[in-house]
């Protein structure tokens, strides 16, 4: 006996259709992938050109600040370079490890230093025209700058019987807002006619005139010499 089937004829099954249709489900199902996956594309395309624009506008403003800085320094330096050119003083900086101490004199005079890691540790000589030897002994010195390892009473102690004994006078000065001492009269040395000792911490910086003729140039050291205490 021939089987009869659970659907009428032209059913095809609980998705619709009979024997070889179609069905409208899968349709459905198959439209609803392809529009997600045009989405999901769409979005992909949307979001790396929307990266891809800020990752280049941020380059941009990385380029456009790179070259400000520099247009700012070469700024900054030309009007530094101008300056200095007007100045009619140039620099001595001491190296971080003795104090970074700056000492200006005029440009057109010749200078000559030393550093030692001991003792006096820096020795700064500056004069007008050249700093002379003669028979192997400095010639007098406009001034002769000295950051020495003693401290303030060790030094000093050099001066106090010649102060006593009325050969030498002693007193207070300010150097870079600091006290100090300005000591001046007849020196052992025969050569000395002016110090001005500065107290830096457990060490002293020491100002000294040899040649008298330039007492005003050395007055302007002084006055515009930079101390860290």
């Amino acid at each position: 006996m021939p089987s009869k089937s659970m659907f009428p004829s032209g059913a095809g099954g609980p998705f619709g259709g009979g024997s070889g249709g179609t069905n409208p489900l899968m349709f459905i199902l198959i439209g609803v992938l392809a529009l997600g996956t045009l989405g999901f594309g769409i979005a992909t395309v949307v979001n790396y050109n929307a990266a891809s624009v800020a990752t280049n506008t941020l380059k941009e403003q990385v380029a456009a600040a790179v070259e400000n800085a520099k247009k700012e320094q070469k700024k900054a330096d030309d009007e530094a370079f101008r300056l200095a050119g007007e100045s009619p003083y140039r620099s001595y900086v001491a190296p971080v490890e003795f104090g970074s101490f700056e000492i200006k004199f005029p440009k057109t005079w010749s200078g000559y230093v030393d550093h030692q890691q001991q003792g006096n540790q820096v020795t700064l000589l500056v004069n007008p025209d050249f700093v002379r030897k003669s028979q192997g002994q400095d010639e007098l010195m406009a001034g002769r700058i000295l950051l020495i390892e003693r401290t303030r009473e060790s030094y000093m102690q050099a001066y106090t019987a010649l102060v006593k004994q009325g050969k030498l006078k002693q007193a207070d000065i300010t150097v870079s807002g600091q006290k100090a001492y300005d000591i001046t009269g007849v020196f052992q040395d025969k050569k000395t006619t002016r110090v001005v000792v500065v107290p830096v911490r457990d060490k002293v910086l020491v100002f000294i005139n040899e040649n008298s003729k330039y007492a005003s140039q050395f007055n302007e050291m002084l006055a515009q010499a930079k101390v860290i205490p």
